[in-house]
Protein backbone atom coordinates (compact mmCIF):
# COMPACT_ATOMS: atom_id res chain seq x y z
CA UNK A 1 0.00 0.00 0.00
CA UNK A 2 1.10 3.24 -0.85
CA UNK A 3 1.55 5.65 2.06
CA UNK A 4 0.29 9.17 2.18
CA UNK A 5 3.65 11.00 2.61
CA UNK A 6 5.95 13.05 1.28
CA UNK A 7 9.01 11.88 2.19
CA UNK A 8 9.93 9.60 -0.79
CA UNK A 9 12.55 11.03 -3.49
CA UNK A 10 15.30 9.02 -4.23
CA UNK A 11 18.97 10.18 -6.04
CA UNK A 12 21.57 8.01 -6.83
CA UNK A 13 24.18 10.85 -5.82
CA UNK A 14 23.06 11.61 -2.55
CA UNK A 15 24.88 9.25 -0.63
CA UNK A 16 25.41 8.33 3.19
CA UNK A 17 24.64 5.53 5.39
CA UNK A 18 22.11 6.15 7.43
CA UNK A 19 18.31 8.65 7.46
CA UNK A 20 17.30 9.47 10.52
CA UNK A 21 13.96 10.29 10.27
CA UNK A 22 10.82 12.63 12.27
CA UNK A 23 8.13 12.39 10.59
CA UNK A 24 6.11 14.87 10.18
CA UNK A 25 1.94 14.46 11.55
CA UNK A 26 -0.52 14.79 8.94
CA UNK A 27 -3.11 15.82 11.85
CA UNK A 28 -4.10 19.63 12.09
CA UNK A 29 -3.50 19.48 15.95
CA UNK A 30 -0.61 20.93 18.31
CA UNK A 31 1.66 18.04 18.08
CA UNK A 32 5.08 17.43 19.82
CA UNK A 33 6.67 14.06 20.24
CA UNK A 34 9.04 14.95 22.29
CA UNK A 35 6.90 15.73 25.13
CA UNK A 36 5.58 13.45 27.84
CA UNK A 37 8.73 11.58 28.52
CA UNK A 38 9.48 11.30 24.43
CA UNK A 39 5.32 9.24 23.75
CA UNK A 40 4.15 12.54 22.56
CA UNK A 41 1.64 14.55 23.31
CA UNK A 42 -1.18 16.09 20.61
CA UNK A 43 -4.08 18.65 22.11
CA UNK A 44 -7.54 18.54 20.51
CA UNK A 45 -10.27 20.74 20.94
CA UNK A 46 -14.15 21.11 20.36
CA UNK A 47 -15.28 22.75 17.41
CA UNK A 48 -16.05 26.32 18.91
CA UNK A 49 -14.60 29.41 16.75
CA UNK A 50 -12.47 30.75 20.08
CA UNK A 51 -11.11 26.99 20.67
CA UNK A 52 -10.11 27.07 16.94
CA UNK A 53 -8.12 29.84 17.42
CA UNK A 54 -6.38 28.74 19.75
CA UNK A 55 -5.63 25.30 18.24
CA UNK A 56 -3.96 27.72 15.44
CA UNK A 57 -1.90 30.10 17.68
CA UNK A 58 -0.45 26.84 19.79
CA UNK A 59 0.15 24.42 16.41
CA UNK A 60 1.97 27.93 15.35
CA UNK A 61 3.55 29.04 18.69
CA UNK A 62 4.92 25.63 19.91
CA UNK A 63 6.93 23.38 18.05
CA UNK A 64 9.72 21.48 19.56
CA UNK A 65 12.67 19.59 18.08
CA UNK A 66 13.03 15.84 19.44
CA UNK A 67 16.55 16.19 21.54
CA UNK A 68 17.73 12.50 21.37
CA UNK A 69 17.67 12.75 18.12
CA UNK A 70 20.03 15.99 17.82
CA UNK A 71 22.41 14.18 20.04
CA UNK A 72 21.49 11.00 17.60
CA UNK A 73 23.34 13.02 14.85
CA UNK A 74 26.02 14.31 17.26
CA UNK A 75 27.14 10.34 17.69
CA UNK A 76 26.66 9.62 14.16
CA UNK A 77 28.82 12.87 13.56
CA UNK A 78 31.63 12.01 16.85
CA UNK A 79 31.94 7.98 15.34
CA UNK A 80 32.18 8.88 11.35
CA UNK A 81 28.87 7.62 10.11
CA UNK A 82 27.93 9.94 7.35
CA UNK A 83 24.03 10.46 8.32
CA UNK A 84 20.98 12.69 7.39
CA UNK A 85 18.05 14.52 9.17
CA UNK A 86 14.87 14.37 7.33
CA UNK A 87 12.01 16.38 8.75
CA UNK A 88 9.08 17.76 6.75
CA UNK A 89 11.56 16.99 4.10
CA UNK A 90 11.84 14.30 1.02
CA UNK A 91 13.81 11.50 2.02
CA UNK A 92 16.38 11.77 -0.30
CA UNK A 93 19.58 9.04 -1.72
CA UNK A 94 20.11 5.91 -1.14
CA UNK A 95 20.76 4.92 2.81
CA UNK A 96 21.26 1.69 4.36
CA UNK A 97 19.81 2.20 7.49
CA UNK A 98 16.44 4.45 8.00
CA UNK A 99 15.28 5.17 11.64
CA UNK A 100 12.24 6.39 12.02
CA UNK A 101 11.13 7.97 15.64
CA UNK A 102 8.01 5.83 17.00
CA UNK A 103 4.95 7.57 19.31
CA UNK A 104 1.67 7.00 20.97
CA UNK A 105 0.13 9.60 19.35
CA UNK A 106 1.45 9.15 15.66
CA UNK A 107 2.21 5.55 15.36
CA UNK A 108 -0.64 4.45 12.61
CA UNK A 109 1.24 7.36 10.26
CA UNK A 110 4.70 6.75 11.35
CA UNK A 111 3.86 2.80 10.77
CA UNK A 112 2.56 4.35 7.23
CA UNK A 113 5.71 5.79 6.44
CA UNK A 114 8.05 3.28 7.21
CA UNK A 115 6.20 0.91 4.86
CA UNK A 116 6.37 3.66 2.24
CA UNK A 117 10.38 3.65 2.95
CA UNK A 118 10.71 0.09 3.02
CA UNK A 119 9.11 -0.40 -0.56
CA UNK A 120 11.26 3.06 -2.22
CA UNK A 121 14.80 1.69 -0.48
CA UNK A 122 14.10 -2.11 -0.59
CA UNK A 123 18.07 -2.59 0.53
CA UNK A 124 17.84 -0.66 3.36
CA UNK A 125 16.76 -2.09 6.46
CA UNK A 126 14.25 0.44 8.11
CA UNK A 127 13.05 0.26 11.78
CA UNK A 128 12.05 1.97 14.66
CA UNK A 129 13.51 4.02 17.81
CA UNK A 130 11.98 6.19 20.35
CA UNK A 131 10.63 5.51 23.99
CA UNK A 132 7.15 4.29 23.23
CA UNK A 133 8.17 1.82 20.45
CA UNK A 134 10.59 0.24 23.23
CA UNK A 135 7.54 0.03 25.38
CA UNK A 136 4.80 -1.70 22.72
CA UNK A 137 7.22 -2.39 19.85
CA UNK A 138 3.99 -4.90 18.38
CA UNK A 139 2.28 -2.04 17.56
CA UNK A 140 5.50 -0.78 15.16
CA UNK A 141 5.10 -3.97 12.79
CA UNK A 142 5.77 -2.17 9.38
CA UNK A 143 9.46 -2.01 9.42
CA UNK A 144 12.41 -4.47 10.01
CA UNK A 145 13.41 -3.87 13.70
CA UNK A 146 12.95 -1.87 16.58
CA UNK A 147 15.63 -0.63 19.34
CA UNK A 148 14.08 -1.27 22.40
CA UNK A 149 15.98 0.95 24.92
CA UNK A 150 18.44 3.42 25.01
CA UNK A 151 18.92 3.93 21.12
CA UNK A 152 21.75 6.19 21.75
CA UNK A 153 23.77 3.87 23.77
CA UNK A 154 22.82 1.58 20.97
CA UNK A 155 24.32 3.76 18.25
CA UNK A 156 27.06 4.77 20.74
CA UNK A 157 28.60 1.63 22.00
CA UNK A 158 27.25 -1.22 19.92
CA UNK A 159 26.47 -0.37 16.05
CA UNK A 160 28.63 -1.16 13.50
CA UNK A 161 27.65 -0.66 10.02
CA UNK A 162 28.48 -4.66 8.99
CA UNK A 163 25.11 -5.42 11.53
CA UNK A 164 22.08 -6.67 10.19
CA UNK A 165 19.42 -5.20 12.49
CA UNK A 166 16.12 -7.18 12.46
CA UNK A 167 13.08 -8.13 14.98
CA UNK A 168 13.28 -6.03 18.82
CA UNK A 169 16.70 -5.47 19.94
CA UNK A 170 16.64 -5.17 23.98
CA UNK A 171 19.27 -2.59 25.27
CA UNK A 172 19.50 -3.13 28.61
CA UNK A 173 22.40 -0.21 29.38
CA UNK A 174 21.64 3.45 29.77
CA UNK A 175 24.50 5.88 28.82
CA UNK A 176 25.86 7.90 30.87
CA UNK A 177 24.86 11.46 29.47
CA UNK A 178 28.14 12.86 29.95
CA UNK A 179 29.17 10.99 27.28
CA UNK A 180 27.20 12.51 24.51
CA UNK A 181 28.70 14.82 21.74
CA UNK A 182 27.34 17.61 21.41
CA UNK A 183 24.25 17.47 19.45
CA UNK A 184 24.42 18.11 15.77
CA UNK A 185 21.57 20.12 14.09
CA UNK A 186 22.58 19.81 10.67
CA UNK A 187 18.87 19.15 8.57
CA UNK A 188 16.76 20.12 11.25
CA UNK A 189 14.37 22.77 10.49
CA UNK A 190 15.05 25.18 13.14
CA UNK A 191 13.67 28.49 11.65
CA UNK A 192 10.37 26.53 12.67
CA UNK A 193 11.27 25.94 16.45
CA UNK A 194 9.15 27.94 19.26
CA UNK A 195 8.13 27.84 22.66
CA UNK A 196 6.11 31.09 22.78
CA UNK A 197 4.60 32.67 25.09
CA UNK A 198 6.95 30.97 27.44
CA UNK A 199 10.60 31.41 25.86
CA UNK A 200 10.65 34.39 23.29
CA UNK A 201 13.76 34.38 21.89
CA UNK A 202 14.35 32.90 18.56
CA UNK A 203 15.94 31.05 17.14
CA UNK A 204 14.90 28.15 19.77
CA UNK A 205 16.16 25.11 20.30
CA UNK A 206 15.83 22.12 23.30
CA UNK A 207 18.71 20.53 25.49
CA UNK A 208 19.15 17.73 28.11
CA UNK A 209 20.88 18.86 31.55
CA UNK A 210 19.48 15.53 32.83
CA UNK A 211 17.39 12.32 32.71
CA UNK A 212 15.50 9.97 35.38
CA UNK A 213 13.04 11.28 38.10
CA UNK A 214 13.59 9.73 41.65
CA UNK A 215 9.98 10.69 42.32
CA UNK A 216 7.05 8.19 43.23
CA UNK A 217 4.84 10.03 40.65
CA UNK A 218 6.68 7.49 38.10
CA UNK A 219 3.96 5.06 39.14
CA UNK A 220 1.53 6.96 36.20
CA UNK A 221 4.62 8.87 34.58
CA UNK A 222 6.15 8.09 31.49
CA UNK A 223 9.53 9.76 31.68
CA UNK A 224 10.27 6.76 34.76
CA UNK A 225 9.17 4.12 32.31
CA UNK A 226 12.22 5.13 30.14
CA UNK A 227 14.13 6.91 31.67
CA UNK A 228 14.13 4.97 35.40
CA UNK A 229 14.67 6.55 38.59
CA UNK A 230 18.25 7.14 38.52
CA UNK A 231 19.19 10.16 38.01
CA UNK A 232 21.34 10.70 35.33
CA UNK A 233 23.49 14.04 35.28
CA UNK A 234 25.34 16.11 32.38
CA UNK A 235 27.67 18.42 34.00
CA UNK A 236 27.41 21.95 34.03
CA UNK A 237 30.36 22.59 31.97
CA UNK A 238 29.13 20.28 28.89
CA UNK A 239 25.70 21.80 29.37
CA UNK A 240 27.01 25.93 28.98
CA UNK A 241 28.98 24.20 26.29
CA UNK A 242 26.37 22.91 23.98
CA UNK A 243 24.54 26.25 24.68
CA UNK A 244 27.57 28.34 23.48
CA UNK A 245 28.35 26.02 20.82
CA UNK A 246 24.54 26.02 19.28
CA UNK A 247 24.12 29.68 19.82
CA UNK A 248 27.75 30.03 18.13
CA UNK A 249 27.27 27.93 15.24
CA UNK A 250 23.65 27.99 15.03
CA UNK A 251 22.64 31.22 16.16
CA UNK A 252 20.43 30.00 18.73
CA UNK A 253 18.65 32.84 21.77
CA UNK A 254 16.01 30.51 23.22
CA UNK A 255 16.69 27.03 25.31
CA UNK A 256 14.17 24.93 26.67
CA UNK A 257 15.46 22.09 29.19
CA UNK A 258 13.59 19.09 27.99
CA UNK A 259 15.15 17.03 32.17
CA UNK A 260 11.97 15.33 34.18
CA UNK A 261 13.01 17.47 37.24
CA UNK A 262 16.00 20.17 36.39
CA UNK A 263 18.56 20.65 38.85
CA UNK A 264 18.01 18.48 41.93
CA UNK A 265 21.49 17.57 41.98
CA UNK A 266 23.11 19.44 45.48
CA UNK A 267 24.94 22.20 44.08
CA UNK A 268 24.08 21.73 40.31
CA UNK A 269 22.14 25.04 39.26
CA UNK A 270 25.09 27.44 41.39
CA UNK A 271 27.40 25.57 38.93
CA UNK A 272 25.87 25.95 35.64
CA UNK A 273 24.72 29.48 36.20
CA UNK A 274 28.37 30.64 37.40
CA UNK A 275 29.57 28.86 33.97
CA UNK A 276 26.93 30.77 31.97
CA UNK A 277 27.99 33.89 34.02
CA UNK A 278 31.99 33.47 33.41
CA UNK A 279 31.16 32.75 29.33
CA UNK A 280 28.95 35.61 29.12
CA UNK A 281 26.16 34.16 26.92
CA UNK A 282 23.09 36.39 26.36
CA UNK A 283 20.17 34.04 26.37
CA UNK A 284 16.68 33.07 27.49
CA UNK A 285 16.18 29.72 29.11
CA UNK A 286 14.02 27.56 30.67
CA UNK A 287 13.11 24.64 33.52
CA UNK A 288 10.37 22.13 34.32
CA UNK A 289 10.92 20.87 37.59
CA UNK A 290 9.42 20.34 41.07
CA UNK A 291 9.09 23.88 42.62
CA UNK A 292 9.82 22.59 46.63
CA UNK A 293 13.41 22.15 45.08
CA UNK A 294 13.85 25.68 44.25
CA UNK A 295 14.57 28.63 46.37
CA UNK A 296 14.23 32.75 45.98
CA UNK A 297 18.21 32.63 45.65
CA UNK A 298 18.30 29.84 43.38
CA UNK A 299 15.53 31.21 41.20
CA UNK A 300 17.18 35.04 41.45
CA UNK A 301 20.51 33.61 40.37
CA UNK A 302 18.81 31.75 37.55
CA UNK A 303 17.16 34.97 35.83
CA UNK A 304 19.98 36.50 36.17
CA UNK A 305 21.67 34.31 33.58
CA UNK A 306 18.25 34.07 31.77
CA UNK A 307 15.76 32.03 33.04
CA UNK A 308 12.45 33.22 31.98
CA UNK A 309 10.20 30.44 32.11
CA UNK A 310 9.30 28.05 34.56
CA UNK A 311 6.68 24.73 34.25
CA UNK A 312 5.73 23.44 37.48
CA UNK A 313 3.30 20.07 38.06
CA UNK A 314 1.24 21.35 40.68
CA UNK A 315 -1.80 18.75 39.43
CA UNK A 316 -4.33 18.52 42.21
CA UNK A 317 -4.98 20.84 45.31
CA UNK A 318 -6.03 17.80 47.68
CA UNK A 319 -3.14 15.79 49.70
CA UNK A 320 -5.22 12.59 50.28
CA UNK A 321 -6.05 12.24 46.34
CA UNK A 322 -1.90 13.00 45.44
CA UNK A 323 -1.04 10.39 48.38
CA UNK A 324 -3.59 7.37 46.82
CA UNK A 325 -2.00 8.12 43.13
CA UNK A 326 1.63 8.28 45.07
CA UNK A 327 2.13 11.87 44.32
CA UNK A 328 3.64 14.12 46.72
CA UNK A 329 2.44 17.27 46.56
CA UNK A 330 4.83 20.85 47.64
CA UNK A 331 4.01 22.74 50.87
CA UNK A 332 1.29 24.66 49.39
CA UNK A 333 2.84 27.96 51.70
CA UNK A 334 6.00 27.75 49.85
CA UNK A 335 4.49 27.13 46.42
CA UNK A 336 2.70 30.02 46.09
CA UNK A 337 5.83 32.01 47.64
CA UNK A 338 7.85 31.24 45.50
CA UNK A 339 5.34 31.69 42.40
CA UNK A 340 4.74 35.49 43.25
CA UNK A 341 7.99 35.97 43.68
CA UNK A 342 9.13 34.66 39.55
CA UNK A 343 6.28 36.85 39.05
CA UNK A 344 8.06 39.57 40.49
CA UNK A 345 11.39 39.42 38.71
CA UNK A 346 10.23 38.54 35.24
CA UNK A 347 10.14 34.72 35.25
CA UNK A 348 7.01 33.30 33.81
CA UNK A 349 5.26 30.71 35.63
CA UNK A 350 3.58 27.28 33.55
CA UNK A 351 1.92 25.59 35.90
CA UNK A 352 0.42 21.99 34.97
CA UNK A 353 -2.85 20.18 36.43
CA UNK A 354 -4.59 16.92 36.17
CA UNK A 355 -7.90 16.26 36.20
CA UNK A 356 -9.57 12.47 36.51
CA UNK A 357 -6.91 10.92 39.57
CA UNK A 358 -8.30 7.63 41.25
CA UNK A 359 -10.69 9.44 43.87
CA UNK A 360 -11.29 12.62 41.79
CA UNK A 361 -15.06 14.17 42.25
CA UNK A 362 -16.52 16.82 40.71
CA UNK A 363 -16.01 19.24 43.94
CA UNK A 364 -12.46 18.21 43.91
CA UNK A 365 -11.60 18.74 40.23
CA UNK A 366 -13.66 22.36 40.36
CA UNK A 367 -11.71 23.23 44.10
CA UNK A 368 -8.44 22.33 41.96
CA UNK A 369 -9.58 24.65 39.38
CA UNK A 370 -10.53 27.58 41.88
CA UNK A 371 -6.95 27.08 43.43
CA UNK A 372 -5.27 27.28 39.89
CA UNK A 373 -7.91 30.65 38.99
CA UNK A 374 -6.20 32.02 42.57
CA UNK A 375 -3.06 31.51 41.64
CA UNK A 376 -3.54 32.91 37.96
CA UNK A 377 -0.27 32.14 36.93
CA UNK A 378 1.02 33.20 33.24
CA UNK A 379 -0.43 30.15 31.92
CA UNK A 380 -2.19 27.13 33.51
CA UNK A 381 -2.68 23.62 31.50
CA UNK A 382 -5.46 21.02 32.44
CA UNK A 383 -4.69 17.47 31.51
CA UNK A 384 -7.12 14.42 31.83
CA UNK A 385 -5.39 11.49 34.10
CA UNK A 386 -4.71 8.73 31.38
CA UNK A 387 -2.52 5.58 31.89
CA UNK A 388 0.45 4.98 29.91
CA UNK A 389 1.55 1.80 28.96
CA UNK A 390 4.56 0.61 30.37
CA UNK A 391 3.51 2.61 33.95
CA UNK A 392 2.34 0.78 36.82
CA UNK A 393 -1.03 2.51 36.61
CA UNK A 394 -1.30 1.75 33.00
CA UNK A 395 -0.89 -2.06 34.64
CA UNK A 396 -2.86 -1.93 37.81
CA UNK A 397 -6.05 -0.77 35.70
CA UNK A 398 -5.11 -3.24 33.11
CA UNK A 399 -5.52 -6.36 35.43
CA UNK A 400 -8.64 -5.13 36.49
CA UNK A 401 -10.16 -4.57 33.70
CA UNK A 402 -11.06 -0.92 33.87
CA UNK A 403 -9.21 -0.14 30.12
CA UNK A 404 -11.65 0.76 27.85
CA UNK A 405 -11.91 2.40 24.40
CA UNK A 406 -7.97 1.64 23.70
CA UNK A 407 -8.24 -2.24 22.24
CA UNK A 408 -5.37 -1.91 19.98
CA UNK A 409 -2.58 -1.02 23.22
CA UNK A 410 -4.33 -3.34 25.54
Amino acid sequence: MQARCNCIKVSENDLYQVAVVNVVSKARTAMNKDLNGGFGTSDSYSGSVFEKVISVVKRRSIRLPIISLAYLMGIFKDRGISARYFEGAELSGSPSLVLVYGSIVDYRYENEVCAALKQMHPNAQVGFVGPFPSTMPELFNRGDFVICGDFEYFFMKSYRSSMKLNGQITVNERLDIDELPRPDLTGFPIAKYGYSPAITAKPFFTLLASKGCPYPCSYYCAYGNYQGSILNVRSAAKVVGDMEFLSREYGIRGFQFRDPVFGIKKGYIEELCAEIKRRKLEIEWGIETRIETLSKKKIKLMHETGLRNLNVGIETIHPEIAKNNRRVLANVRQQEELIRYCEQIGVKVSAFYIFGYEGDTLESMRATLEYAKKLNTFLARFAVCTPYPGTPFFDDLKRKGRLSGCTEIT
